[in-house]
């Protein structure tokens, strides 16, 4: 039988096992719930996000842009006019989009700017049943 954990643990996996290939997922659950990071279910504990240990992409309706950025630190370095407000959201326009993409293969990103880059694309992407 095939266990399903959580994303947080998934990342946490996939960072560690470039250092300790030995690592397994149990192993990264077990210690984050022991440490208080993770619930029973694998969402992250209030301590987990107070301590900043954890980071919550949760973007509301109609935040302003600074506290858009404030979710997608990486953002800063691009100029505020490929940003525009669709729908109550912050989008960029397709040029931005190539150019990170283009950065991103030249892995001109450091792994922070990759994880916040990745939890912006992937609450944009169409569901299977958009597609």
């Amino acid at each position: 039988m095939e266990i399903i954990y959580p994303s947080l643990i998934e990342e946490a996996y996939h960072h560690s096992k470039k250092f300790h290939p030995e690592i397994t997922k149990e192993a990264i659950y077990r210690h984050f719930y022991d440490a208080d990071l993770i619930k029973e279910n694998g969402d992250p504990t209030e301590k987990a996000l107070s301590e900043g240990v954890v980071k919550d992409y949760t973007e509301d309706w109609d935040l302003t842009f600074e506290a858009f950025l404030a979710i997608y630190p990486v953002f800063r370095s691009f100029d505020p006019k490929h940003f525009k407000k669709i729908n109550h959201f912050w989008e960029m326009d397709l040029a931005l989009q190539e150019k990170i993409l283009d950065q991103w293969e030249q892995e001109i990103f450091t792994e922070e700017e990759i994880i916040d880059l990745t939890a912006f694309f992937e609450e944009r992407l169409p569901s299977e049943k958009e597609q």
